[in-house]
Formats: C-alpha cells, sequence, structure tokens
C-alpha cells in the first residue's frame, strides 16, 4: 500500500507541470490571436487593452469591484470542483446561488428587519451576518440536495434535474420581489427588495469602501478546506475515483450514493455562499431579480477550463473576472470611442477565443503528456472502502 500511494505522489508531482502550463500557454496563444482578429478589424489592440485595464485595475473603485465578482466566482467554482471531479455535471449551480441569495435575505428579514425576532433574539450585526451566512449555505446546500436526490433515487440525470431546478429556482425569486410579492415594497415596480438596514452590510477596507475583507476571509477559507479535501482526504481520492468509473468505484467498496449527496451538497453551501456575498456586499445590500448574475454559469467554465484543480481554479478565476469586468468597459468602448468602432458583440468572441484556445491547450496536454496517475487512484479507493 504504501509503495502505492508512493508511487501516485510521483506521477502526481510529474503531472503537475503540464497541468499547470496548460491554461497559461492558451491565454498566451489567446492575447496573440485577439491581438490580430483587432488588427484585422481595423482597430488598435492598445486602446482595447486600455480600456480592459481601466475597467478592472486603473482606481481603487475598479479594483474592489473586481475582486468583488472574483470572490463569488471564485467559492463558487471550488463548490464545482467537488461535483466535476466526482463526475457530477452540476448545471443546477446557479439555481443554488438564486437559493443561497434568498436564504440570506430571509436571515435578514427574519433577524434585522422584523420587530419579532425568532425568541425574542437580538443578534446584533456579526451575529446577523453569520445568520446569513448559515442560512445561505443550508439553502443552497438543500437545493443541490434536490438534484443529488432526483439522481440517486428518482434515476433523473443531474444535467436535467438542475436546469429545472434553476428555473424554478429563478421562477420563485421572481415571484418574491415582483409583481405584488412579499418581499417588493409596497408601492415599487422595482423587481428588487428594499436596500437592508445600513448596519447589516457587510464591514469594508478603509480605502475600499465597495469591498469587504469578510468575503475575502471566507473564500480563502473554502480554498483551504477543498484543497485538503482534494489533496489529502480519502474523501478526495474516492471522489476522483468516482469521476474516473463511478460504477467500478462502487465496485470497488466506494459509497456512491452517499458521496453524491454530500459532494453535492458541499458544493450547493459554498454556492449559496455566493449568492449571500452577492446581496450583502456594501454597494447591494437586497435581493434583486438575478441575485447571481451569471456567476454559476461562468463558475462551470472556470472549472472546466482548471481541468478541475482546486490549486488551478483561484488563477483561473481571477482571469475571468478580468475578462468579464473589462468586458463591460471594452463593450461601452466599443460603442462610444471612434478609435474602435467596432460592434460590441466582438467582446463576446474575444471571451470565447480565450475559452477555445485554454480547451486546445487542455486536449494537447492531455494528447502529449497524458495523466499518469489515474490507475493508482482507483487502487486508493480499493484499499479504502470506508
Amino acid at each position: 500500500m504504501q509503495s502505492t500511494r508512493q508511487g501516485w505522489l510521483w506521477n502526481s508531482m510529474r503531472d503537475m507541470l503540464p497541468a499547470i502550463l496548460a491554461p497559461f500557454a492558451g491565454i498566451a496563444a489567446a492575447l496573440a490571436i485577439i491581438v490580430l482578429i483587432l488588427e484585422w478589424q481595423g482597430a488598435d489592440p492598445k486602446v482595447a487593452w486600455d480600456y480592459v485595464y481601466e475597467g478592472t485595475l486603473q482606481t481603487s473603485e475598479r479594483r474592489a469591484d473586481l475582486v468583488s465578482f472574483w470572490m463569488p466566482l471564485a467559492i463558487t467554482s471550488f463548490g464545482l470542483v467537488l461535483t466535476y471531479t466526482a463526475g457530477l455535471w452540476n448545471i443546477g449551480v446557479e439555481g443554488q446561488m438564486i437559493m443561497g441569495a434568498i436564504g440570506a435575505t430571509w436571515a435578514v428579514r427574519l433577524f434585522a428587519e422584523s420587530k419579532n425576532a425568532p425568541l425574542g433574539l437580538d443578534l446584533g450585526r456579526n451575529g446577523v451576518i453569520i445568520m446569513c451566512f448559515i442560512l445561505s449555505a443550508i439553502t443552497g446546500g438543500l437545493w443541490a440536495w434536490v438534484a443529488a436526490a432526483l439522481k440517486v433515487r428518482g434515476k433523473v440525470n443531474e444535467i436535467f434535474g438542475g436546469v429545472a431546478l434553476n428555473f424554478i429556482a429563478q421562477t420563485f425569486n421572481m415571484y418574491l420581489v415582483s409583481n405584488g410579492g412579499p418581499w417588493q415594497p409596497t408601492g415599487s415596480r422595482a423587481t428588487e427588495t428594499a436596500r437592508f438596514p445600513d448596519w447589516v452590510r457587510l464591514p469594508t477596507f478603509t480605502d475600499y469602501r465597495r469591498l469587504s475583507p469578510t468575503i475575502i476571509y471566507v473564500t480563502a477559507a473554502a480554498f483551504v478546506v477543498i484543497c485538503l479535501i482534494m489533496y489529502v482526504s480519502r474523501w478526495g481520492l474516492q471522489l476522483r475515483a468516482m469521476g474516473k468509473n463511478q460504477r467500478s468505484a462502487f465496485l470497488l467498496g466506494v459509497r456512491t450514493e452517499r458521496n453524491v449527496y454530500l459532494a453535492m451538497a458541499g458544493c450547493g453551501a459554498l454556492a449559496g455562499l455566493a449568492g449571500s456575498f452577492r446581496v450583502l456586499a456594501p454597494d447591494v445590500v437586497k435581493l434583486s431579480a438575478s441575485p447571481s448574475g451569471g456567476v454559476g454559469f461562468l463558475a462551470i467554465l472556470v472549472v472546466l477550463l482548471a481541468s478541475m484543480s482546486a490549486v488551478l481554479t483561484p488563477f483561473v478565476s481571477f482571469v475571468f473576472a478580468v475578462l468579464s469586468k473589462g468586458g463591460q468597459r471594452l463593450e461601452s468602448g466599443f460603442q462610444w470611442d471612434y478609435d474602435l468602432t467596432l460592434d460590441r458583440s466582438l467582446v463576446r468572441v474575444l471571451q470565447s477565443t480565450v475559452v477555445l484556445m485554454v480547451v486546445l491547450a487542455f486536449g494537447a496536454r492531455n494528447r502529449f503528456f497524458p495523466p499518469r496517475s489515474a490507475q493508482p487512484v482507483q487502487d486508493e479507493a480499493q484499499i479504502d472502502r470506508t
């Protein structure tokens, strides 16, 4: 057993360098192609990059916006590492984020806005924020658990179950905040709740008033936990064995049904936390018609392009955060800057180019540097039958 573990560790170390270089090589190739596309369209690439820089890093406000977008994307991606490693296509992560946002809003209404708090509790600011995080993780985790139950008990593929649950979550959220819904302010036509009390908003940095250190600490803690699970724990080995072949893992003694529930619920809990980040952000503090903002679907791309690596996920998610926030500024530049004179849809083409080139880079990596550690992982699953 010791020799098997040492062999797997050695193979993993040999696989690490190509896995790390692949996304960076893909991004470098994509940047070169983007320059060629802009030159072909008669636009100055430097002007385009200036817009991306202006929209992401130029000012403290832009940097705060970038990190505020990056943190929910990163923590959602960490959750998806669990499910995708286990071979579970958790498309329902967007709905889990929405339910987490609803759970956080419910906590605010229950403990901060209501004069009749449960058991007469006066939790104070920190207590209310903690309850927001707890309820958001519970609601997101339970929503993912429903998808797991549909798969395990109802034999419903998690893709179809996730799509349906996304629709239900979005519809339920719209019911709450629009058309005279129970959470829409009286007399308002806006599809959102009233702003939360000022004392509920997350604490902020002195120089970055639109960014909360709390979401950074929570996201960093989630990253450490996911890395420990994936690279140290036996459960991480079991999830990888399931991802290779769930039937074989079951025959080798892995409790696959239990792991489906745990992986989905864990992912849902982290997605729910991301939903709470979106509604408790210092510049938001309310529930809107689309609290997730497409972050869940973007996180799916992040995990796939990171090759389901927990270590690479924060870096890839940062690149996508820059592309998303910088792309918004670039779109406005395409519309108003006569030095560019390009259609706004070209931004999507440029973003898609990055995705395509990174996918091709991983394909080349798998073709010329195939992973050597797959078989020992299966052997470890046979050793660990707990």
